[in-house]
């Protein structure tokens, strides 16, 4: 799956040769930036510069301030059924009107999986019969959750996250005060999400991340009391030591990639030894989301990781 920069060059590619589906369908992890390519290939649609988008002209900016009459957002809450189907039955009343300032209408519809069995049947034949005038972006967490019919009405674009390289470069020109060792550690700890590392940081968990790093030599020189206290403090409850486990594990696993490469790491982590290790925080995640006890799962991550990491690093 190509991240942003890889996936505008297709989409422009196919705009500029006339062969870009009505309907597009951009599928993406939460905070990897599909409501921002969504916004972008509206741009690039409307914009009438050499090479659209240019960023700066009139109907650019309308995009971005979100006030293009020719650009109608509608987006789920984020909850089963919260892209209901009155708001499906709206986009299909406006359908038939015709442009305001330009040669098409653009629908930008976010986090479609949020749509029931009935609204996406209800949206169906708005995808089968549009009026020559309409185009449609979406964008959804996992096609998986949305019908065959719906999908197969659609061009499937799969958006994944940017390099941990590429992500901490990004980070580090959104975020001046951060430093790039940071912007690096963020980047891996989120697995190149953009957007989840810049809202981490926004909301003070750098320093959980921070600890996460530190965690397998911890483990490596049997600094349990340390570990137990940090764990207490950086993820006390349920949801922060959820975040705690996932950034562990990406810090981990970014470990074995680097000991296989030869390359330095936060920690050295033998491949073999990652891969383990990520199957525990795995499994103790899966625990945590099953409503186990949080410090039954951090005592049962803890003996486990020492039994994989300890002394072996």
């Amino acid at each position: 799956m190509p991240a942003a920069t890889e996936l505008k060059k297709q989409l422009s590619a196919a705009a500029a040769e006339g062969l870009l589906s009505h309907a597009v369908l951009i599928e993406g992890e939460p905070g990897v930036g599909k409501r921002e390519l969504a916004l972008w290939l509206c741009k690039a649609l409307l914009c009438k510069s050499q090479n659209p988008p240019c960023g700066h002209c009139s109907v650019c900016k309308k995009v971005d301030g979100g006030n293009h009459p020719d650009v109608e957002i509608y987006e789920g809450t984020g909850t089963a059924r919260g892209f209901s189907i009155d708001k499906v039955r709206e986009i299909k009343g406006s359908l038939w009107l015709a442009p305001n300032e330009s040669d098409i209408k653009i629908y930008v519809l976010l986090d479609i999986q949020d749509m029931g069995v009935e609204a996406q049947n209800a949206l169906l034949k708005s995808l089968e019969e549009p009026p020559e005038h309409v185009r449609f972006v979406m964008t959804c967490q996992n096609a998986g959750m949305l019908l065959d019919t719906i999908i197969s009405r659609c061009t499937l674009y799969k958006l994944e996250p940017f390099s941990d390289e590429e992500c901490a470069l990004r980070l580090k020109k959104l975020l001046p005060e951060l430093s790039a060792e940071d912007a690096e550690l963020l980047a891996t700890a989120y697995g190149g999400n953009l957007g989840r590392a810049k809202t981490a940081f926004e909301e003070g968990k750098l320093s959980l991340v921070q600890f996460a790093a530190k965690t397998p030599e911890l483990i490596r020189t049997a600094k349990t009391y340390d570990l137990a206290t940090g764990i207490t403090a950086e993820a006390g409850d349920r949801a922060a030591l959820c975040e705690y486990i996932e950034a562990l594990g990406n810090i981990i696993g970014r470990c074995g990639v680097n000991f296989a490469a030869g390359k330095a790491a936060p920690a050295r982590i033998k491949p073999a030894q990652a891969v383990k290790s990520m199957e525990i925080l795995s499994r103790g995640k899966e625990a945590l989301l099953q409503n186990c006890m949080p410090e039954l799962v951090q005592s049962w991550i803890c003996a486990n990781l020492s039994a994989v990491l300890g002394g072996n690093l």
